[in-house]
């Protein structure tokens, strides 16, 4: 049987780009959730008081869980559009922001002709995604990295031919975190683009370290990431960037942190001793090209010690997690927590629903 035109057209780009997308033994499954969610769903759902942008939420194509089934020590969720749809509806989401979530690309470490591959399937899938409900959806470029000008390449094409709004890195890949000079020509990439500015999306994903040529489970403790390693990793990549200058050095980029940035607030004031020249500099840029949002238990406590470093709430933005969030945290409580949240007027509250994302994206998303 013959392709139909979208295949056609992904698998002679991927030849075209030298990405061998047969490598992936679940290539044919891969290409037909593509053509799926290429076919729209009817829906009666009502979306006309939804007021919120939801900056942190992951598609999770049946392929990727199976080849992941499990994420930061959990059940790899399952997911499908229609019931997306219904928890956007349920929550007064009017628009979500997509991301792969961990391991992205990644779930072949070593291997360079599957993580391309991977990485071109997953830009595709949520490339497709977002065509068919442009008005709902829009996504974050996924990375080959640590493949430096492969990712280059990927993230080029998933910006300007399949319309990726921004960008989403793990806090490392393959135990390299976003900081390495070996990434340097990735943000020089980036800073160089016509745009008035690039987003940048860092989530977490567990710790590594390289040994004898092998990567190793580098997590302390033996609890699952998710209950805290994720924060650490967290404040490792900021620090990476910070200590590294990524974020002195290339003014054009904007990063968007996740879970309120996890345990980075606590130990920033300590860390920055170490870069005196800089610190003064770097607390002006925390409160103005970083973005963090608000997915998992972040309000009314955590995202206190962001305020408490002079982070503006105009920096703030939500986020949901889901569908991973939902079963970890009471998705309900986390939302009220922010509706709920004495020390906010509800002008600001609106601005971290829906207003500061929109201005972070402004002139990328229409519609918003």
């Amino acid at each position: 049987m013959a392709d139909s035109p979208l295949i056609a057209r992904i698998k002679e780009n991927a030849a075209r780009d030298n990405i061998t997308l047969t490598s992936l033994p679940f290539l044919n499954d891969a290409l037909q959730s593509i053509e799926n969610i290429s076919l729209p769903l009817t829906t009666n759902l009502d979306f006309s008081n939804a007021t919120r942008i939801d900056t942190h939420t992951h598609p999770v194509p049946s392929w990727f869980r199976a080849l992941q089934p499990n994420a930061a020590g959990r059940e790899t969720p399952s997911w499908d559009i229609s019931s997306h749809l219904q928890f956007m509806a349920s929550k007064s989401i009017k628009h979500s922001i997509l991301s792969i979530s961990t391991p992205q690309a990644n779930a072949f470490p070593g291997d360079r002709s599957k993580t391309l591959a991977l990485a071109r399937l997953l830009n595709e899938f949520c490339a497709a995604l977002v065509k068919t409900y442009p008005e709902w959806f829009s996504f974050l470029a996924v990375t080959a990295l640590p493949y430096v000008q492969e990712s280059i390449g990927e993230v080029r094409y998933a910006t300007e031919k399949l319309g990726a709004v921004g960008v989403v890195v793990l806090t490392n890949h393959e135990g390299l975190y976003p900081g390495d000079e070996k990434f340097r020509p990735f943000w020089e990439a980036l800073q160089a683009r016509s745009s008035d500015r690039e987003i940048i999306f860092i989530h977490p994903t567990d710790p590594v370290i390289r040994v004898d040529g092998k990567l190793i489970d580098s997590k302390p403790s033996p609890f699952r990431s998710g209950l805290g390693e994720f924060y650490f990793e967290t404040a490792r990549a900021i620090s990476s960037i910070t200590a590294l200058r990524t974020i002195h050095e290339f003014p054009k980029l904007h990063w968007r942190i996740s879970h309120g940035a996890g345990a980075f607030p606590d130990i920033q004031d300590r860390f920055l001793l170490g870069f005196p020249k800089d610190a003064e500099e770097a607390r002006k840029i925390y409160a103005k090209r970083f973005w963090y949002d608000s997915a998992g238990p972040v309000y009314p406590r955590q995202i206190k010690g962001l305020l408490a470093h002079d982070v503006p709430v105009s920096q703030l933005v939500f986020g949901t997690d889901y569908p991973y969030g939902i079963g970890f945290w009471d998705v309900n409580t986390n939302i009220a927590s922010l509706s709920d949240a004495d020390f906010l007027s509800e002008d600001k509250k609106h601005d971290v629903f829906y207003r500061n994302a929109q201005e972070l994206w402004k002139g990328k998303i229409k519609g918003l």
